[in-house]
């Protein structure tokens, strides 16, 4: 059933393609050359405004950041309290 959902040509058979065999297939196709030649040419910095990459009006600072992944982190701890406490049994239940 799932078949029909994914190929996009169902009157032939399906054949699986790995990972690798899909990335060399990629990297032969027109697409991926051209992005591949222009990664392949250093960012010129010179052309670059000089306020783009400025942290200085709208920027938050490291500590800031970290704060708020502290807070998003307890957050989802709080929200999977279950789960920690449940965890945190088993560990005191295990025998040395």
């Amino acid at each position: 059933m799932w078949k029909h959902m994914y190929l996009m040509h169902k009157e032939k058979p399906y054949s699986f393609v790995t990972a690798n065999e899909f990335a060399e297939a990629f990297k032969s196709f027109h697409v991926a050359r051209k992005i591949g030649d222009e990664l392949a040419v250093p960012f010129d910095k010179t052309k670059n405004h000089s306020a783009a990459l400025t942290t200085d009006k709208y920027g938050v600072s490291k500590k800031d950041l970290l704060k708020a992944n502290f807070s998003r982190e307890y957050l989802l701890m709080k929200s999977n309290s279950f789960v920690y406490i449940f965890k945190i049994s088993l560990v005191g239940l295990r025998k040395p």
